[in-house]
């Protein structure tokens, strides 16, 4: 009678013993969760005839042996505030083997080989969404256009879950090299930051990345800006070795975040991502020339720089990624070109 009185006494203990064993089990096997990947291409890819149905000769699914071990390509988006455009585009390609991450910034205005009346990149997610698609696969298609394979990972973030998520972590140190004033009532916009070094508010890291009136440069200064601010970001969490409020911050990108992504994969990403040295994280520009095109202004890719860049810092493949399997507008003494062989609506650059 002793002995059962003591083990219900203790029922309870080892219930909470039990649930706590579950619990840590459940968090190490299932809360960290990589994503998936995307189907690989073939070795042999050329389709012969694309150019006559208007497609690019891009790579189609195969097995996976062409596959880098460890590599992962993600495509962040960042949402403009009310017009749905994508004004911050960044590919990047993880190696959780290597520890190594690089982030390729795409000009918002880079010239796209669509037939639309704006041919910019940031207008590709709205388009397609008020073309009753898939915003984010219509993204995620013409990336892969531009870069010749398909992203595995497509997160497209609104402003307001970018200021919580700043928020989340306890604000970004960061160093303002001018001060930033500004203001647009149409879009209640309003810029007020000194300069030096200060504790941004996730408010404040947003107006930041928005900021371009004062730049020299505009877009591409802006660009600049928003690779130095997420560089001290980066920065100031791996020296922490941890994202504050992991679990709320992955719950809030999921939820709040048009993506493929489950919490469980971003809280996997973030630990991976940590495990890269400041130094393994390295930040590029696609390389662009600007182009007046039927009025209005835009950033043209440069096919031979950009390819090398795709190779050395993006492709997850074994293989190259060729100039065929790119589908993009250049430039050159002639006129404008397609690198498919395809222009379409070529009358809209007369």
């Amino acid at each position: 009678m002793r002995k059962k009185s003591i083990f219900f006494r203790l029922l309870p203990a080892l219930a909470a013993l039990g649930l706590l064993a579950l619990i840590v089990l459940t968090a190490y096997f299932c809360w960290e969760t990589p994503p998936s990947l995307q189907a690989e291409p073939e070795a042999e890819n050329a389709v012969p005839d694309a150019a006559a149905r208007g497609e690019s000769e891009l790579p189609t699914s195969a097995g996976a042996s062409l596959r880098k071990a460890g590599v992962y390509t993600l495509l962040l988006a960042g949402l403009d505030d009310g017009n749905g455009c994508t004004d911050t585009i960044l590919l990047g390609r993880l190696d959780t083997a290597a520890h190594c991450l690089d982030l390729v910034s795409i000009p918002r205005d880079t010239l796209v080989n669509l037939d639309w009346q704006v041919r910019k990149l940031n207008a590709v997610y709205a388009g397609t969404a008020n073309g009753g698609g898939d915003a984010k696969e219509g993204l995620r298609r013409e990336i892969r256009r531009l870069c010749g394979f398909t992203p595995d990972c497509v997160a497209v973030v609104d402003l307001a879950v970018f200021t919580e998520a700043v928020d989340l972590v306890g604000g970004i140190d960061f160093e303002l090299p001018q001060a930033m004033d500004y203001d647009d009532a149409a879009q209640d916009l309003h810029i007020h930051l000194p300069a030096g070094l200060r504790r941004l508010s996730g408010e404040e890291a947003t107006v930041l990345v928005r900021y371009r009136s004062g730049y020299l440069n505009g877009d591409l200064d802006r660009v600049a800006m928003q690779q130095r601010f997420m560089d001290a970001a980066l920065g100031q969490l791996l020296e922490l070795g941890s994202v504050p409020r992991l679990p709320e911050m992955a719950a809030l990108l999921a939820s709040h975040t048009d993506t493929d992504l489950t919490a469980a994969n971003f809280a996997w990403l973030a630990r991976q991502i940590l495990l890269c040295g400041r130094e393994n994280i390295r930040f590029h520009t696609a390389p662009n020339t600007p182009a007046d095109v039927a009025g209005l202004s835009y950033t043209v890719l440069e096919p031979e720089p950009w390819l090398d860049m795709i190779n050395d810092c993006l492709n997850p493949y074994n293989r190259p990624i060729r100039r065929e399997n790119l589908d993009l507008v250049y430039r050159d003494a002639e006129g404008f070109h397609a690198t498919s062989g395809f222009l379409r609506g070529a009358e809209y650059y007369n």
